[in-house]
């Protein structure tokens, strides 16, 4: 695949996978002799190869050039059915079981507002597992529902994890444990855990990525997907508010909420026309994005070409007022062009 991203994985977040694999390996040597499989969620910064793309743009493998994984949300016991050959959930009431995770994962998600979860993670506990089954296929990536999950979260490309050991783990006469790595201790038996990687192209083909590399916490993409967004500071909140305020004291119709990944958008309405202005978490080192509004229902934006004078190097200097009034027409006049949305307006992604 050309432009594959590589796939990073904080030593915090491999802590949680390789223990929440561990715990059910255990749990089936225990039980049967044979290791459960697991599931999570990673919680994932996505660091792009060159412009960023909103949440409300589907994002392709090439345009990824790291995933940065640096948590992961854990299912609730009460809903796991994990065996030795695959894993699921099942529970009496699963469409209350998904809202409480999902619930969950926001309120992971709120103290740390860059991540996301963009990809799903399993595990082969046994050796040779770094391989994706037609069921792995089927579910994480072919099927209608699949398509749907990430395309909610402005993805088009489908990405798999599997946590699989060097050895397979087994119950021995002496002690043994699970470990990430390291040196053989004395009386013990140690099993090298990996995460292998596939993403699917535009054609819905799967390419391996290869192992995940463990990069330590202070590493510079996981200490940026900790970073707060702009909006998160008292002087970015102060300036969010007056921008809100400015375009409602103009006459137009004007909404703000968050988009995910750390964005912040501005839906900005003026007669029958209406932008969305997605703004980065990095703004304004970052520029802002603007799309068009063709169909919210169908989920249909054409992205518009910013005004050179937009891409301000700072806050201060940056109006969400002049760029309302350079892509729509003044409040109050229902019918008429703006500027930007014709021709050659529609920019490249």
């Amino acid at each position: 695949m050309t432009g594959a991203p590589t796939i990073l994985v904080s030593r915090g977040a491999a802590a949680v996978i390789f223990s929440e694999v561990r715990r059910w390996v255990e749990e089936g040597l225990r039980g049967g002799g044979s290791p459960l499989e697991s599931l999570l969620y990673p919680l994932s910064a996505l660091v792009p190869t060159g412009g960023l793309r909103c949440p409300v743009e589907l994002v392709a493998a090439r345009d990824i050039r790291e995933l940065v994984i640096d948590g992961a949300a854990t299912p609730p016991d009460a809903i796991k059915s994990f065996s030795a050959l695959n894993c699921h959930f099942s529970a009496a009431d699963m469409e209350r079981a998904n809202i409480e995770f999902n619930a969950q994962i926001d309120a992971e998600l709120e103290h740390r507002p860059r991540l996301g979860v963009h990809s799903k993670l399993h595990s082969h506990p046994f050796s040779g597992g770094a391989f994706l089954s037609g069921g792995d296929l089927e579910h994480g990536v072919s099927s209608p529902a699949a398509r749907s999950w990430r395309e909610r979260r402005g993805l088009r490309t489908a990405i798999l994890h599997v946590v699989y050991p060097d050895e397979d783990p087994v119950v021995s006469g002496r002690p043994w444990e699970l470990t990430v790595g390291g040196a053989v201790a004395a009386g013990r038996r140690r099993v090298l855990w990996r995460v292998r990687s596939w993403a699917s192209d535009d054609d819905g083909a799967m390419h391996d990525l290869g192992d995940a590399r463990l990069v330590p916490d202070r590493h510079p993409s996981v200490r940026a997907a900790r970073r707060l967004p702009y909006w998160r500071t008292r002087s970015g909140a102060r300036w969010c508010d007056a921008q809100k305020a400015a375009l409602r004291a103009a006459g137009y119709g004007v909404s703000r909420n968050l988009l995910g990944r750390g964005w912040r958008r501005y839906l900005i309405t003026s007669g029958s026309r209406q932008v969305l202005v997605a703004l980065p978490p990095d703004l304004p080192a970052a520029a802002p994005r603007v799309l068009e509004v063709v169909s919210a229902l169908r989920d249909d934006f054409r992205r518009l070409a910013l005004p050179d004078w937009s891409r301000e190097a700072s806050l201060s200097r940056l109006s969400l007022l002049r760029l309302a009034g350079h892509f729509l027409p003044p409040p109050g006049v229902l019918h008429g062009q703006a500027r930007g949305v014709e021709g050659s307006a529609v920019a490249p992604p």
